[in-house]
């Protein structure tokens, strides 16, 4: 996911940002500091700059954006937010919230 462009990657962690938020009603830094950094590090992004960039997004331009990349590529995104809703808060729900969100990006 490192090759990606920067949009694709910023519209990826706006969706992880979405998942998080719905499930557990927001992102909690000492509870979610982990995910944020394995997502940030996944796509080769090093700033919390990144991260704040991403969440001014349009969250359906984002779903269109994630639905536009590879197929190859969408497996690893869907491997991202699969980890990430097991890395805390309510996991039932972070999957569901992560299975609406496979939909809205074609995955």
């Amino acid at each position: 996911m490192k090759n990606l462009e920067l949009i694709q990657k910023l519209s990826i962690l706006h969706c992880v940002y979405q998942m998080i938020a719905s499930a557990d009603g927001s992102v909690i830094e000492e509870r979610d500091e982990a995910a944020i950094e394995y997502a940030l590090s996944t796509l080769d992004l090093s700033s919390d700059h990144s991260w704040q960039s991403a969440l001014k997004l349009n969250p359906y331009d984002c779903f269109t954006h994630v639905s536009g990349i590879t197929d190859d590529e969408k497996k690893h995104f869907e491997t991202l937010l699969l980890n990430i809703a097991d890395m805390g808060g309510n996991k039932i729900f972070r999957m569901t919230c992560a299975k609406h969100i496979f939909q809205f990006c074609r995955v």
